[in-house]
């Protein structure tokens, strides 16, 4: 690192032994342990908001997260620049942020061990983010948040105007046969799960979710939760939202069982771990089937094809884009034996 990064890193009460570039940040040896500078782009309300929960989750768990470090100045964000690539920036100065960190691997979604650990982890951590009363009037202003039915539509109405662009154009290329091909089985899903959260008590559970203060991690995914020796890490809380907590729980069981051909026992298994810790009403298991229901990764790469380059799409697209209609059978059975 530079001396502009130096510099930086001088701001704060600590002795840098070894600095090195990792995870998009630079990993740095202290006298005071391991952390992570990097660069900041959000609001200082979000990040004091941030800080104060992960805080009180790192002195009331038992659990290590990536708390922040003050500078000499008492501040969480010190402002300036970084040279890493041996030229000068002629940019505006950047914000960065100095945060605790751990050495370990990423969670393994293909072993049952870590994601059992991290499924049981995340129910504990959710009965901690419970806040009512301790940050009762902050967590209102977070507010924003678009409601999932309504979400629901939206991703509908793309599907069906991607659909019909497709469908008039005359010379389609393979992404696009693929869409015509497989969209009828994934529509059908996709308005299925509408009309289950239409029918479902999901407006209550939210609004009860905001005005007791509930708060989902929001990125709650393999990269951020942390396998070290004898611990688990969990990282990166900077997407933290007012939601209904299995919002975090399907997002999780979602890419691990798309990972695992939606392997019906590990689902259960998963859904059972969660419950042990902190138990799902029949409500909220209602609102749970309609989240999986819907074709997310399906829609996902059809929403990247309409808003990109549609005469060129990367093979790797196209391999989501057919494992997620291939997987159609085998999630309809996860689906049925988890949720009958």
């Amino acid at each position: 690192m530079n001396d502009m990064g130096k510099e930086i890193l001088g701001q704060y009460d600590l002795e840098i032994y070894k600095v090195k570039k990792g995870r998009g940040a630079f990993i740095c040896e202290t006298n005071q342990g391991i952390k992570l500078l990097k660069e900041y782009e959000g609001t200082m309300k979000h990040l004091e908001l941030e800080n104060e929960i992960v805080t009180y989750l790192k002195n009331s768990w038992d659990v290590k997260v990536d708390s922040y470090v003050r500078n000499k100045e008492g501040s969480l964000y010190t402002t300036g620049y970084i040279n890493s690539g041996g030229y000068k920036y002629y940019k505006e100065p950047s914000n960065y942020v100095l945060k605790d960190w751990f050495i370990g691997r990423e969670c393994n979604l293909e072993s049952e061990n870590d994601v059992l650990l991290a499924v049981r982890v995340l129910g504990m951590m959710h009965k901690k983010l419970r806040f009512k009363g301790g940050l009762e009037g902050k967590i209102k202003v977070l507010d924003k948040e678009i409601l999932l039915l309504e979400e629901f539509e939206k991703h509908n109405r793309e599907l069906r105007r991607t659909r019909n662009f497709i469908r008039d154009k005359k010379k389609k290329n393979e992404f696009e046969l693929c869409i015509i091909n497989t969209y009828s089985n994934m529509y059908e899903q996709a308005m299925k799960a509408t009309n289950i959260l239409e029918n479902s008590n999901y407006q209550k559970l939210y609004f009860d979710a905001v005005s007791q203060g509930h708060l989902c991690h929001g990125s709650y995914n393999q990269h951020n939760i942390l396998m070290l020796e004898t611990e688990i890490a969990i990282t990166n809380f900077h997407k933290f939202t007012v939601q209904i907590q299995i919002y975090d729980l399907y997002q999780f069981m979602r890419k691990v069982l798309e990972k695992n051909n939606w392997n019906e026992k590990l689902g259960a298994h998963m859904i059972e771990e969660y419950n042990k810790q902190l138990p799902i009403s029949n409500e909220e298991m209602k609102v749970l089937y309609a989240m999986f229901c819907y074709p997310e990764k399906y829609w996902k790469q059809i929403n990247y094809y309409y808003n990109n380059n549609k005469c060129w799409i990367p093979q790797r697209n196209m391999e989501k884009l057919l494992k997620a209609a291939n997987q159609y059978e085998q999630k309809n059975k996860f689906l049925e034996i988890c949720f009958s």
